[in-house]
C-alpha cells in the first residue's frame, strides 16, 4: 500500500489481523490495494488507519478468480487496432492507390474483423 501512496497506521487488535490474513488469502493483496486506493481517492476525510479499509469494504471483497483475465480487444468485438499509419482506427480500412491512379478503401489485412478468417 505504501507503493500505491497509501500510508496508514497498522495498529490493530489481533482479531483484525486474523481478518486481514483471511482477506489476503481469499481476495489477494492486489484487490485490497485497489480498493484502498479507490476509497482513499473518494474519502472526504484523510484516512489514517488501515482499519478504515477493513471495516469499510475489505471484508466484502470477492474471491480471486481462477480464470485468466480477459484479453483487451477493440470496440464491438474487433481485434485491437494494428497501429499502421495508413489504417483507420474506426473503419479498419486502408486507402490504397492503384497503378491507374485510382484510390480505393480496402480492409486492413492486420486488424479488420473480416480479415484472417475472423467473423465480421
Amino acid at each position: 500500500m505504501t507503493e500505491a501512496g497509501i500510508v496508514v497506521s497498522w495498529s490493530m487488535k489481533p482479531s483484525d489481523w486474523i481478518d486481514i490474513s483471511r482477506i489476503v488469502q481469499r481476495s489477494g493483496v492486489t484487490a485490497m490495494v485497489a480498493f484502498a486506493r479507490d476509497t482513499k481517492a473518494t474519502s472526504r476525510q484523510p484516512v489514517r488507519y488501515a482499519t478504515f479499509f477493513l471495516r469499510g469494504g475489505w471484508k466484502g471483497l470477492p474471491p480471486t478468480s481462477s480464470l485468466p483475465a480477459p484479453r483487451p480487444s477493440g470496440a464491438a468485438g474487433k481485434p485491437a487496432h494494428c497501429g499502421h499509419p495508413d489504417c483507420d482506427a474506426v473503419s479498419r480500412t486502408r486507402e490504397i492507390e492503384h497503378d491507374n491512379g485510382l484510390r480505393t478503401l480496402e480492409r486492413c489485412p492486420d486488424c479488420h474483423p473480416a480479415s484472417k478468417g475472423q467473423a465480421a
